[in-house]
């Protein structure tokens, strides 16, 4: 029956590494975002859900538990992420505003030792190759799932984009042991460390005024010599116990770290309608944070005629320190964008960094009812404890505290075994960050936000294997920015409203669709905003946004696969008070599959051309007046095999 997948409530299941088989087009249960493996489909992502970051909103988990994350966990560790958003969102406690980003650990295996190659190569100078494998040390009752890889990567960590010559070196070692004792208990762990090096910087440009920078060479234009470093890590334990036939615990505890010892950023400022700029580089000393995290979640359920049951008592919190500033920006002259050349490394001197350290404390308790897998209504609430405090050379050490109650209430109704309706209405607290050094107010902790979201709409199965979800949704958080005074303090509120479309499924045996739509504002709303330079708007939003796939396998040729994908971004400000908007842009993509077998294990071959109509427009990144471009037309392809014991 369709209602009682649509009703299911949160459960662990079995994330899978990839496999030659494997095709998240084909995979996807909507297309609010799904990565498995080295490819995504869906209109968001762990950075960026209804024009929002789940990441800086708490709303990150791993198999289903509270983790504040610094570093993005490898693909040695998880299979991929999955977003939550509306519907999908039910049957997670104690969510926040903006929809869920879920890791999924890698599948432990089983008593069979299993192993994945993945060789790439592409886009551009990138290559890549990785060695996934699940070892049965004791059994089913003891595996150890392990990977190592090692790759040159040309995907820029400023915005995910690819760009050619931007190369880095990326090495990533993971493992996530599974302890199985006894039937009623599981123990989990998690190892995971990435270092990058020779990590050449992307240029980002500063106009002059409310106008688009010229167009520019799509070649190679970074600096040689500025090549930042970066590790991250991540470590944790789980724990799942059945306590009792009615009560389950669970437990997590991560640590978190992402530390770059040196960094630079290569600016082109004061850019002219002719691409005359200064050209300025700045050098970073030491930038690290590391937060440890955790929740303990104790799970009642109770099952009386058409009614189950359950309460959730939950603990969770987190701590952060992070060091950063202490920069160094030099001059080296005018410069053209369109002719970038190379010039010396300066002797940069770095001066003292600023301390932040923030901790985030929270209990709460839930209650969820399931009326015959027909109605669900689910509500919580939770007593949360905020503090923050910022230590910056010259000045004086700043603080904030704050220890609101916050609330959140889901529900759906099966009308009828096709069609579902949802609402929900969620509360949440973040951090506001600290006032920038050039602001009258430097190294001030902003107050904390509190944030709320309300959300509804319709599921439709058109057939079991395709489903439709439509709905509409409003999320309010504060707005803070530097004000004519030169004070960065809350000017007023950010106001996303939107409408979600997503058709996802088997439309037939050999098709498979996935679309995503976004058709949404995030306004800025309060007192004099056009005095204060601000327009109505938020910069880089997009009124309309829209990722459409589709997956074809070849009837008369079962080996083969044809894919194609559109990605389609809007009109967006690009400057604080609106005064220029980049142009919308739609990227295709093209591409294939084959499976075959080589020595009798199952492999796969993916090639596909991105950026198929070589889009040449300047996009924003995420700072008002700073642009960069698409890459050029480019070719991906990876070879994967399954490896049986």
């Amino acid at each position: 029956m369709v209602v009682a997948a649509i009703f299911a409530p949160f459960q662990l299941t079995a994330a899978r590494a990839q496999h030659a088989s494997d095709n998240p087009i084909n995979s996807a249960d909507d297309a609010f975002g799904l990565t498995l493996g080295l490819e995504s489909v869906g209109i968001y992502n762990p950075g960026s859900v209804r024009g929002f970051s789940p990441i800086s909103a708490g709303n990150v988990r791993i198999d289903g538990m509270y983790f504040d994350l610094q570093g993005a966990p490898s693909n040695r560790v998880v299979e991929g992420s999955t977003i939550h958003v509306g519907v999908s969102e039910i049957g997670y406690p104690f969510p926040a505003p903006t929809g869920i980003a879920d890791y999924n650990l890698r599948n432990a295996g089983g008593d069979t030792p299993t192993a994945t190659i993945i060789a790439n190569v592409g886009p551009y100078d990138a290559w890549g190759i990785s060695i996934d494998g699940s070892v049965p040390l004791i059994g089913k009752e003891l595996v150890l799932p392990i990977g190592v890889s090692t790759q040159v990567s040309t995907q820029s960590s400023e915005d995910g984009a690819f760009y050619p010559g931007l190369t880095s070196r990326v090495t990533s070692v993971g493992a996530t042991p599974q302890w199985t004792p006894n039937s009623k208990v599981t123990v989990r762990a998690l190892i995971d460390w990435q270092g990058t090096t020779d990590a050449k910087t992307l240029p980002e440009f500063f106009t002059a005024g409310d106008f688009l920078p010229p167009t520019v060479s799509k070649g190679y234009v970074a600096q040689n010599w500025a090549k930042g470093q970066n590790v991250t890590m991540n470590l944790g334990a789980l724990v799942t116990a059945q306590l009792a036939d009615d009560w389950l615990l669970r437990a997590g505890a991560f640590r978190s770290t992402n530390d770059n010892p040196s960094g630079f950023a290569d600016l082109y400022t004061d850019v002219q309608p002719n691409g005359q700029s200064e050209h300025v580089v700045v050098g970073f000393p030491d930038q690290n944070t590391s937060s440890t995290s955790g929740e303990v979640r104790l799970t009642g359920t109770f099952v009386t005629g058409d009614w189950r049951q359950q309460v959730i008592f939950m603990a969770r919190g987190r701590d952060t320190t992070s060091r950063y500033g202490g920069e160094d920006a030099v001059d080296v002259g005018p410069a053209a964008i369109g002719t970038i050349i190379q010039v010396p490394e300066p002797d940069f001197s770095y001066s003292a960094r600023a301390i932040d350290h923030a901790e985030l404390w929270s209990v709460g308790a839930a209650y969820r009812v399931d009326w015959r897998s027909t109605g669900v209504l689910e509500m919580g609430i939770q007593k949360e404890g905020y503090r923050e405090t910022d230590v910056s050379p010259g000045t004086a050490q700043s603080e904030v505290a704050a220890h609101p109650i916050r609330a959140y209430a889901n529900s759906a109704f099966a009308v009828t075994p096709q069609l579902t309706l949802y609402a929900g209405y969620t509360q949440g607290l973040e951090n506001s960050g600290v006032a920038p050094n050039f602001a009258q107010n430097s190294g001030e902790v902003l107050p904390a936000s509190l944030t709320w979201q309300i959300d509804s709409g319709v599921r439709y199965a058109l057939t079991p294997k395709l489903k439709v979800i439509a709905g509409v949704f409003e999320l309010q958080k504060p707005y803070f920015d530097v004000d004519t005074n030169n004070a960065d303090r809350q000017l007023g509120a950010q106001q996303a409203r939107g409408i979600e479309l997503s058709v996802a499924g088997e439309v037939t045996e050999d098709l498979h669709v996935n679309v995503g739509v976004l058709d949404g504002r995030v306004g800025i709303t309060g007192p004099d905003l056009a005095a204060e330079g601000v327009g109505s708007v938020a910069v880089g939003q997009p009124r309309l946004m829209y990722v459409a796939t589709t997956n074809y396998d070849l009837p008369w040729w079962k080996a083969g696969s044809l894919d194609v994908s559109a990605v389609h971004i809007g009109i967006a400000p690009e400057s604080v008070d609106n005064g220029v908007y980049t142009q919308p842009v739609t990227l295709l993509n093209i591409g294939g599959r084959y499976k075959f077998t080589v020595f009798g294990e199952n492999s796969t071959l993916r090639l596909q051309v991105q950026n198929v109509l070589a889009a040449n427009l300047w996009q924003q990144l995420s700072t008002p007046g700073v642009f960069q471009w698409p890459g050029p037309r480019r070719v991906f392809a990876y070879l994967t095999t399954d490896l049986q014991g």
